[in-house]
């Protein structure tokens, strides 16, 4: 039997259940709010191509590269985003515009990972992405059972360095990136922590715990 959080993000993404995080500034302004991705955005070609777009745009910061299509980007959603229990996306919203997104995966019983993090237009407050990830850690503490949030930041990402600091992570513990090529696609395996790439590519794993908020 599944869950309750599960009941509830299965729920949310058939779109019998509406979630609408506010997303509030240092004085508890609101500057944008968030929205997971739902089933009906399946036939919402305007924000597929988006989602595409910065994908594209920002093809480095991810495990795995490869051109993305909508058709691929769509395929994701309704057979991956959708079907894989434990994840859900949140698009960003100023003024109604969707400007990126944030999410979260592999959620268990005592931990989950933050991720897909991604700012495609700049319009809003300048820390909007940290105050989009406060808002989503909040809502996982509150909601959830788990103990702990987990980040991975590639190392040479200075911008989501900072953003995830600001967020309230911390450990740091630097992974090497082993290169793996299939079928065209570069895909990113993470070493253990405390050895070497050959690639001389690294990453982060962050660590935020509930008794730290």
């Amino acid at each position: 039997m599944k869950n309750s959080i599960q009941l509830l993000i299965d729920r949310i993404i058939a779109g019998s259940e509406h979630l609408t995080l506010g997303i509030n500034d240092e004085k508890g302004l609101e500057v944008g709010f968030m929205r997971p991705l739902t089933t009906d955005h399946l036939d919402q070609p305007e924000l597929i191509q988006k989602l595409t777009d910065w994908r594209n745009q920002n093809m480095g910061n991810f495990l795995t590269h490869f051109l993305a299509t909508p058709e691929r980007t769509r395929n994701w959603m309704k057979n991956v985003l959708f079907k894989t229990p434990g994840q859900m996306l949140l698009m960003i919203y100023v003024n109604d515009q969707v400007v990126g997104h944030f999410g979260f995966k592999d959620l268990a019983k005592d931990d989950v990972l933050l991720d897909n993090a991604m700012r495609g237009d700049r319009l809003g407050h300048p820390k909007l992405m940290v105050f989009a990830g406060m808002a989503l850690v909040e809502w996982l503490f509150r909601e959830t059972g788990v103990q702990r949030i987990h980040a991975y930041v590639m190392a040479d990402n200075v911008a989501s360095i900072m953003m995830n600091k600001q967020i309230g992570f911390n450990g740091w513990s630097r992974h090497p990136l082993i290169s793996v090529v299939k079928d065209n696609e570069t895909q990113w395996k993470i070493g253990a922590e405390g050895t070497d790439s050959p690639d001389a590519r690294y990453c982060f794993n962050l660590v935020l715990d509930r008794n730290s908020q």
